[in-house]
């Protein structure tokens, strides 16, 4: 008996070792964040169906007896005829116009802090990572071809690349060591894919960045992030020609020549042309082929953030 006790005893703690280095394998966790995921897109279904536009799926109901359908019939004519004269009855009245809360992300790292920019990831819209960071974000956005790739743009004029495949917490490219670096806030940065061929079915992607210095720069992964200028933005007086940004001589004097830049939209079709917007409120027309000069300027706004204008 107290051999069958000691045996039964070693089985137990072999039982409870085993059971323990599951709990605490990686592959264990990883199974269970992907059943997490399955049951949160079974709960969110008919959300996430309404933000991409796609159908929303129901359960069959159960079948019911005859007896009982019948009746539920009989109620269901009635509760129509019902609905159809308050219908007629409010006809007059207007439904005002809503928009409907589809889902909102909270964290407690987060509260209290201000949201300066978000983006979606194509084919994971749940959120898994948090990357503490020095500085505060200012941009942030996904690689069009490779989506595990997101670029970041900080306030102190960095840009950083993160792989959210990966569990580290350390970017795998930034600029801070670039002697391109920008040396004011980077507040919008984008991936754009522009052709290489005639035939359009041959792309590359880089990343283009805005910044408070003046600059828009094309970013582009090699060895690491090199990148060059495709506008220096200057600044226009109200003298000046709608093409080219030239100025007049004759007027005033600039403390800086740099514009801030604050957004910018490449072309959907041709992504040879895209806008820049400026602090000044001036929206200018450029190319990539020619970094000399605007191709046009447009005069809406009188002045940048506290314009409060919204201008088509």
């Amino acid at each position: 008996m107290d051999l069958e006790n000691v045996i039964l005893s070693k089985v137990h703690e072999d039982e409870e070792d085993h059971a323990e280095a599951i709990f605490k394998s990686d592959k264990f966790l990883q199974d269970l964040f992907f059943m997490e995921r399955v049951l949160m897109e079974n709960i969110f279904q008919p959300k996430l169906a309404a933000y991409r536009q796609l159908p929303i799926l129901k359960e069959p109901e159960p079948e019911e007896p005859k007896e009982f359908s019948e009746c539920v019939k009989v109620e269901e004519v009635e509760e129509v005829k019902e609905e159809e004269e308050e219908i007629e009855i409010s006809e007059e009245q207007t439904i005002p116009a809503n928009l409907e809360r589809l889902w909102s992300f909270t964290c407690d790292l987060t509260k209290g802090l201000n949201v300066s920019s978000l983006a979606w990831n194509k084919l994971n819209p749940w959120p898994e990572r948090v990357y503490p960071s020095p500085y505060g974000v200012t941009a942030v956005d996904f690689s069009i071809g490779t989506p595990n790739l997101l670029a970041v743009g900080y306030y102190n004029g960095t840009i950083a690349i993160y792989n959210v495949q990966s569990s580290g917490n350390v970017p795998v490219l930034d600029s801070s060591e670039s002697p391109q670096k920008h040396v004011g806030p980077v507040w919008q940065l984008q991936w754009i894919e522009q052709d290489r061929g005639t035939t359009g079915d041959d792309k590359r992607e880089f990343l283009v960045s805005i910044s408070a210095d003046g600059r828009v720069s094309k970013w582009v992964i090699r060895k690491g992030l090199d990148a060059h200028d495709l506008m220096r933005l200057k600044r226009t007086t109200v003298g000046s020609n709608k093409k080219g940004g030239e100025k007049d001589k004759k007027g005033e004097a600039l403390i800086s020549r740099q514009a801030p830049g604050m957004c910018f939209a490449f072309h959907p079709k041709d992504t040879n042309i895209y806008l820049t917007g400026t602090e000044e409120g001036h929206i200018h027309k450029c190319s990539c082929s020619y970094n000399e000069q605007y191709l046009e300027t447009y005069r809406g706004h009188k002045f940048g953030p506290s314009d409060r204008k919204c201008c088509q």
